[in-house]
């Protein structure tokens, strides 16, 4: 027997669904029973058998949409009659083995592997029905055995799965349906054989919508309606026209963005950062859907843009992640518990940021695993591709646990002013990865975290008060009254100053005998904590110290060796005999303010240092 001749089974099949059609009322059935997939035979029969009825189906949707006015709704007669073709249609499919299409590909994949397989079927026929293993009319134990089938004359195998929801069923293989659209161009040549559904895969690719096309292509002129490397030319001027809507709307939402941010505040700026990634995530949606629904754009060039507008969404969706937790710390920052320089305002956000990071990969993670790539081996693959990451990115690990660190230690904040190395500066920011402060000298240093939060650290804006600490190098030549005067009026200065803390209390001493002078240290904590107002007290408290000494007698030695090539007039002597007479007035009267000054010394010094003095 040829087995290119049609089997009598299937025509009998054909010409009863066909009887049964005509009478039809419109309704489906069983639309709750699958496709029968117990055996190559009932697969295959059940597979001609419903792609045969959706295309009856079809056809008369059609008949009834054309002869009845309208330009876009189709009239409630053939929608009717569309929805059962399509009930056939899905039948039909059931018998492919979609277990490794991608999710996102799957329908679309579905719908043209069917045809396909149809297409090839009517051109290449099947062998006898007696001779495909399965039927109840056969005791055939060996068929019980068999667990793979091919079809003669191809390499498309059925195969029964033994896992899964589709347990014990006969499907297409996953490797045959990869080769059907290769198969078909290869026997697209060969003339149908009777009772086929003649050009049905030419003519689904070639119109809008799924199985059943929108009325207004009955309108499309004759000429976008011719084929252009498997696309009709209005396919292509729809798909152009999708991926320019695509761009201006998304690169328009952009600029809109960049133009309005920049006169809004911190918090309605991130509100209106959302937009674009939520953009982006919705018309890469539309663009799916008019590629793959309304143009119906088929074959690679369908996968691969549904692969990339899919990839482009779940990115969008992961960027909109990050944008949403921005915004919820922004608005945690704005209680008024929380300042908005303030150190847990830097952790909320960067605590905000790690877990949206986190939540934006877990998104992308899923994203690819709905392209088909498995989780579980991306898992693998991150965790060894991780490792290598870790050990070159082993710096910015330290960064960040740096950061925390500091978060932790609560060592400085954004606006504190900071002693650090030979460095002095304002906190500008605190990162995950660095820490920016602002020097003196205007310009912006940024530090990695880990190095930062291990220097010695010195908060001066925390400080209640500002010290003082200056050593005075005298003259040798000094004599000891004279350096008693010079400390006890240098004391009386400190007591006396309203910018001198006296708590503790302020201290004048006689500290060393120096290379070359006498060496006195002035010790005092000042009431500020301002460095400029700090500078200025200090200044008042020199420059009258300076007055001191002058007034004493005394001055300052010059750290180096002065040669006196002229006769030197030597110190004040008249000066010196009365610093001496003062002095040997307090030992007289038993008021010698050494080595600590007596309170009652301390209780009669007025209180009359001008601040700022006249000077």
């Amino acid at each position: 027997m040829d087995i290119r001749r049609p089997v009598p089974f299937f025509i009998a099949a054909m010409i009863f669904l066909l009887l049964v059609s005509g009478s039809a009322s419109g309704s489906v059935p069983d639309p709750l029973t699958p496709a029968d997939m117990s055996s190559p035979r009932a697969a295959l029969t059940s597979f001609i058998t419903h792609m045969n009825a959706g295309d009856h189906y079809l056809q008369q949707a059609r008949m009834i949409s054309r002869g009845t006015p309208g330009f876009f709704v189709h009239p409630p007669e053939a929608g009717e009659k569309g929805d059962i073709a399509r009930y056939h249609f899905e039948r039909a499919m059931q018998i492919l083995d979609l277990s490794e299409v991608p999710l996102v590909l799957r329908e679309e994949l579905a719908r043209e592997r069917a045809l396909l397989l149809k297409e090839i079927l009517d051109r290449i026929g099947l062998p006898p029905l007696e001779s495909i293993p399965g039927g109840e009319d056969r005791d055939d134990r060996a068929d019980r055995k068999v667990t793979g089938w091919t079809i003669p004359r191809t390499e498309l195998q059925l195969r029964r799965t033994d896992s899964g929801e589709k347990d014990g069923k006969w499907l297409l293989t996953p490797s045959s349906l990869d080769r059907l659209e290769n198969d078909f161009h290869r026997v697209q040549h060969l003339p149908y054989l009777p009772g086929s559904t003649e050009g049905a895969y030419r003519d689904y690719i070639l119109t809008p919508g799924r199985f059943f096309p929108p009325k207004w292509t009955e309108y499309l002129p004759l000429w976008s309606t011719a084929e252009l490397y498997d696309q009709a030319l209005w396919q292509w001027t729809g798909l152009l026209l999708t991926i320019l809507a695509f761009l201006a709307l998304n690169i328009g939402i952009w600029r809109l963005f960049r133009r309005l941010s920049g006169n809004m505040s911190l918090f309605a700026g991130n509100i209106l950062r959302i937009l674009p990634p939520v953009t982006l995530s919705i018309t890469s949606t539309q663009a799916i859907l008019l590629v793959d629904d309304s143009i119906n754009i088929s074959g690679s060039l369908c996968i691969l843009l549904i692969q990339f507008f899919s990839a482009v969404r779940w990115f969008g969706w992961a960027w909109c992640t990050i944008r949403v937790g921005e915004v919820i710390a922004e608005l945690i920052i704005l209680s008024p518990r929380v300042e908005p320089e303030s150190i847990d305002a830097s952790l909320v956000r960067t605590v905000s940021r790690l877990v949206c990071i986190t939540a934006a990969s877990w998104i992308l993670l899923y994203g690819l695993s709905q392209l088909g790539l498995s989780v579980f081996h991306l898992l693998t693959g991150l965790g060894v591709v991780g490792l290598a990451i870790s050990l070159a990115a082993k710096p910015t690990v330290e960064n960040i646990i740096g950061g925390l660190t500091l978060f932790a230690d609560r060592s400085v904040k954004v606006g504190e002013f900071c002693r650090f190395g030979s460095t002095s500066g304002t906190v500008l920011h605190i990162g995950l990865r660095s820490t920016k402060i602002e020097a003196l000298d205007q310009t912006v240093i940024s530090i990695p975290n880990a190095e930062f939060s291990q220097m010695q650290i010195v908060n001066v804006t925390r400080r209640n008060r500002s010290l003082m600490q200056q050593t005075l190098n005298l003259r040798y030549e000094t004599t000891r009254d004279q350096l008693r005067w010079i400390l006890t009026s240098i004391r009386d200065v400190l007591q006396a100053h309203p910018k001198v803390s006296v708590d503790p209390a302020p201290l004048a001493r006689f500290e060393s005998y120096g290379a070359s002078s006498l060496d006195i240290l002035v010790f005092a904590y000042i009431s500020t904590k301002k460095w400029a107002e700090f500078l200025a007290v200090q200044e008042d408290i020199l420059f009258r110290i300076g007055d001191i000494v002058e007034k004493s007698g005394s001055g300052f030695a010059f750290p180096s060796t002065t040669a006196y090539i002229a006769r030197d007039s030597g110190l004040d002597s008249e000066k010196a005999s009365l610093a001496a007479e003062e002095v040997r007035q307090w030992i007289g009267s038993g008021r010698v303010p050494f080595p600590d000054t007596p309170i009652e010394h301390v209780a009669g010094v007025p209180g009359d240092v001008e601040y700022p003095g006249r000077s």
